[in-house]
């Protein structure tokens, strides 16, 4: 058998060991790989986008009770953070790469926050930022609350007359 016969047999036999082809599910970005593919307990290596980093980061920052929204349909994509309680004043996230191709957190001022795989600095950062906001709007709704409880009060005291 010649040499030329035998790299072609040897290559058919990596590309069938290796193919893809026959598998149902599609692994996701760092998942771990089968044994029919690549090397055995390996992480798959499929690319990570900016959405699955924002995606990861809204998770994080869902679970700290913040309110996420997606909004991956603008260039580059987004993520909206807002507090429940003040919907109004946020927070716009996007990824960029960073020194040496790391991709970071960029804030709507364009200020890093944190690198991606640090979600806990990431939300501690949005947390640094909107901070300040939350608690002026908290006082200023405990003020018009006190207000409005007086207010009632003093209608509930003085009947009011009619003329």
């Amino acid at each position: 058998m010649r040499a030329a016969s035998r790299a072609r047999l040897f290559l058919a036999g990596l590309a069938t060991r290796h193919s893809t082809a026959g598998q149902s599910e599609v692994l996701c970005p760092g998942a771990a790989a089968g044994g029919d593919v690549g090397v055995p307990g390996r992480r798959a290596a499929l690319p990570v986008t900016a959405t699955d980093h924002l995606d990861a980061l809204a998770r994080a920052l869902t679970a700290a009770g913040w309110s996420t929204s997606p909004r991956y349909q603008e260039s580059p994509a987004l993520l909206r953070v807002v507090a429940p309680e003040l919907p109004g004043v946020g927070e716009s996230v996007w990824v960029k790469p960073g020194v040496g191709g790391v991709p970071w957190f960029i804030s709507s001022t364009g200020d890093p926050l944190a690198p991606c795989h640090d979600l806990a600095a990431a939300v501690a950062g949005i947390e640094t930022r909107l901070g300040p906001y939350m608690a002026t709007a908290s006082l200023c709704t405990a003020a018009e609350e006190e207000s409005l409880r007086r207010r009632l009060a003093d209608r509930v005291r003085t009947p009011r007359r009619r003329t």
